[in-house]
């Protein structure tokens, strides 16, 4: 009846009568450039964004990490230091962007890792679209705010695991 925890969330604010707000930002990927895949992106989590731009900042800065394909990676070559290193997103990602409708984030199998979260085009989409926005990928610190200083570490520290449940 819906499409997963966003939606379950904004009917039971709706259905409680409370008000819910959307992030400005459309998700993004986060993971790695996937050496078993001819460098093609694996995306194993989902980064969410800020509801506000803090001072010092020009565009609300990633607020979440949802680590949801890390359960079914595998692979050698994994872990500390080699994790969350690259974020797949639409050039001009802010939700309000109708060209965001031609976006398609799907999960795709192989190349020895698992199940991995990419982001292009759908198939349908105009080229002046295209012309105007675009795939990036871009490192993690190069990130605004240096946010994701520590991140990795912490996150193992904290009991984070590769693979299984």
């Amino acid at each position: 009846m819906c499409g997963g925890d966003k939606d379950t969330f904004r009917w039971a604010f709706r259905a409680l009568g409370l008000e819910f707000g959307v992030s400005p930002r459309w998700m993004s990927a986060l993971g790695i450039a996937n050496g078993f895949d001819n460098g093609r992106f694996c995306g194993h989590s989902v980064l969410q964004y800020d509801l506000v731009t803090p001072t010092g900042f020009s565009r609300p800065p990633p607020l979440f990490v949802h680590s949801n394909l890390l359960k079914h990676l595998g692979g050698s070559g994994l872990g500390k230091g080699s994790l969350f290193k690259q974020i797949r997103r639409m050039s001009d990602d802010y939700s309000s962007n109708p060209s965001l409708n031609y976006a398609h984030s799907f999960v795709y199998t192989g190349g020895g890792r698992g199940m991995c979260l990419d982001l292009d085009w759908h198939d349908n989409a105009p080229l002046e679209v295209k012309d105007e926005l675009w795939v990036e990928t871009v490192n993690v610190d190069e990130v605004e705010g240096a946010v994701f200083d520590g991140f990795e570490d912490a996150w193992f520290d904290e009991g984070g695991r590769i693979g299984g449940w």
